[in-house]
């Protein structure tokens, strides 16, 4: 008998490699993981997982790598009944990272629903590490990330790249004489003790590191919270260019491309290989936005 909780869990175990990070996946606690575990190899009357003392991963035993092949059946005729239940719907659970959520989620849903009229979308943000690890548990089926995951389960495109721009709050004048433009900036005329740090990652890092640039006036840790920050007089930050045009109408800011800047950053679209029945309409409506993958 499969009892839904178990097997989701069972799969976010053997799809992980912990119970701790199956614990993140399917949102209860490591002991709820666990107890569910033993209830479920109780069930069988054998153990699923190889579990070395001290060690924090598990390994499949030949009873466990069965089970997965009949957990991994029953989920899709489980997705194959709600497609039946509602046949007139195509359903689709997406994720994006804040920054894309926020900045690019606006013309992509808008294109998904004028495609499907009667699409019933999920709609997650948070971040990349924990997004992929929602979509390898098939709580979403598709995610937009900044990091390319590593993982025999998903499917991983690269949708775009994007470079890094500078947006600054400084008057014309200021501009004109720190010797910038509308075509160009440098990180000397920005001047480092006004700047505004977002984590884009190590290798954003050890560009601000190779520049010598001093500790940041403010630091934002989510997307969200830059444009509040940006209107403080002769703040700057560095951001990806897709999110120029809308920073500059929430703050009035000025962007332009920056001389030596940080690595570009690339969005990556990541899903499971293996598409379940009740959203293959609305993956397939994705690819077509993004020429077919």
């Amino acid at each position: 008998m499969f009892v839904m909780e178990e097997v989701e869990t069972f799969l976010a175990i053997a799809r992980s490699g912990s119970l701790a990070q199956a614990a993140r996946v399917v949102h209860v606690s490591q002991s709820t993981v666990s107890y569910r575990l033993d209830s479920l190899e109780k069930r069988l009357g054998q153990s699923l997982f190889l579990r070395a003392r001290g060690s924090k991963s598990t390994t499949l035993t030949t009873a466990g790598r069965h089970y997965r092949d009949l957990a991994e059946q029953w989920e899709r005729l489980v997705g194959e009944a709600a497609r039946i239940r509602e046949v007139r719907h195509s359903a689709l659970a997406l994720g994006g990272s804040d920054a894309i959520s926020i900045y690019l989620f606006d013309a992509l849903v808008g294109e998904l629903v004028a495609r499907l009229p009667q699409l019933r979308l999920t709609v997650e943000t948070g971040r990349s590490g924990e997004l992929c690890d929602r979509v390898v548990s098939g709580h979403l089926d598709v995610a937009f990330v900044f990091y390319e995951p590593v993982h025999t389960d998903l499917r991983v495109r690269t949708l775009a790249r994007y470079p890094m721009v500078a947006a600054f709050n400084s008057p014309p004048s200021e501009r004109k004489s720190a010797g910038t433009d509308d075509d160009f900036t440098s990180l000397s005329a920005l001047g480092g003790g006004n700047e505004v740090y977002l984590p884009w990652g190590p290798d954003y890092d050890m560009w601000r590191k190779q520049n010598m640039l001093r500790d940041p006036a403010h630091i934002v840790t989510t997307a969200h919270c830059l444009p509040p920050v940006m209107r403080t007089a002769n703040s700057w930050t560095v951001v990806p260019a897709f999110m120029a045009d809308q920073l500059r109408l929430k703050t009035g800011c000025h962007v332009a491309p920056l001389l030596d800047g940080p690595p570009e950053r690339t969005v990556y679209c990541v899903e499971r290989k293996q598409r379940k029945a009740a959203n293959t309409a609305a993956l397939y409506a994705l690819d077509g936005l993004f020429g077919g993958g």
